[in-house]
């Protein structure tokens, strides 16, 4: 008589073996979700870092032509990428603005050149109703703030370090970073 020894069949995995299994793809994957989120960060703020400085040097052009900034009708010496003073401060500065006897660029000169997107949450330039300006935006969608020299000196009062001057600037253009908010060092800044 023979006789055959005792084996497992293996038809497939144990219990203990798939815990193990699926315990490993769930780590693997919290791992990648943390690694996005990270890299999502960093493009936004590339993104808005590009936009911030594009509309600076607009600025900076402008006044290097016509040695003067531009008068907008906003008060104070700070404003937003948007509204009305900011949505004129954009067409003066893409040379779009209406033509009359008092335009501020009279030469229409292109200063701003910005990437043009469809809608506020993913910045850049946003238009409305095809080719109405409606204001330039930050990677995480609020209009990105400015503060002009409004006095000429080449000195600016540091909008987000208190007591702090910013030296050699005619505006400065910042975005408040992920957050939106102050003193957390995520700031995206023109200087």
């Amino acid at each position: 008589m023979k006789t055959r020894p005792n084996r497992r069949s293996s038809h497939g995995f144990t219990l203990v073996e798939l815990l193990v299994v699926i315990s490993i793809i769930i780590v693997l994957a919290a791992m990648s979700f943390g690694a996005i989120s990270i890299a999502t960060k960093k493009k936004n703020a590339v993104v808005t870092l590009t936009d911030v400085q594009a509309l600076a040097q607009a600025l900076d052009r402008y006044y290097s032509e016509y040695n003067k900034l531009p008068s907008v009708g906003s008060s104070g010496d700070e404003m937003v990428a948007e509204g009305q003073s900011g949505q004129e401060l954009l067409k003066i500065l893409l040379g779009k603005e209406d033509t009359s006897s008092d335009m501020q660029n009279p030469r229409q000169i292109v200063f701003l050149t910005a990437r043009n997107t469809k809608n506020k949450k993913q910045g850049g330039l946003v238009y409305s109703n095809g080719n109405q300006v409606e204001g330039l935006y930050d990677a995480w969608g609020r209009p990105l703030n400015i503060k002009f020299d409004d006095d000429y000196d080449e000195e600016i009062q540091d909008p987000i370090k208190q007591g702090e001057v910013v030296r050699q600037k005619r505006a400065i253009v910042w975005s408040l970073g992920a957050d939106g908010k102050f003193g957390d060092n995520d700031e995206v800044k023109s200087w």
